[in-house]
């Protein structure tokens, strides 16, 4: 999806390239500061198993939700940028959500026993 974020940008929405970059990388730096998040939530509350699951479905819901903003029919094109920023901050918090799970799962496939 990242792959043509931007294009999807450009020839869609009819965005500039200065602001499709800029919103390109507001994403991704959100999706990289939100697993801080999802690592309190883990950590503290509901742990990495739970947090995985229901995180999942944010992430799953966002990108239900940016597909119907794509969908030509759905509205103007306010509606469609309106979809397409909610789909993609609820990527980015799903995306928090299971990354710093999904690496606590590779650590835990290391017993003492296994150290070497």
């Amino acid at each position: 999806m990242k792959a043509v974020l931007t294009l999807y940008f450009i020839h869609y929405l009819h965005w500039n390239k200065n602001t499709s970059t800029a919103v390109y990388h507001a994403f991704s730096g959100l999706c990289y500061f939100t697993p801080i998040i999802g690592a309190i939530i883990a950590d503290s509350w509901l742990g990495k198993f739970k947090t995985i699951i229901y995180l999942s479905v944010v992430y799953v819901l966002g990108h239900v939700v940016k597909s119907v903003g794509a969908i030509p029919d759905v509205g103007d094109n306010s509606v469609h940028i309106g979809l397409s920023m909610f789909g993609l901050i609820l990527i980015a918090f799903g995306t928090g959500g299971i990354k710093p799970c999904v690496s606590a799962f590779g650590g835990d496939q290391f017993e003492e026993e296994h150290v070497r």
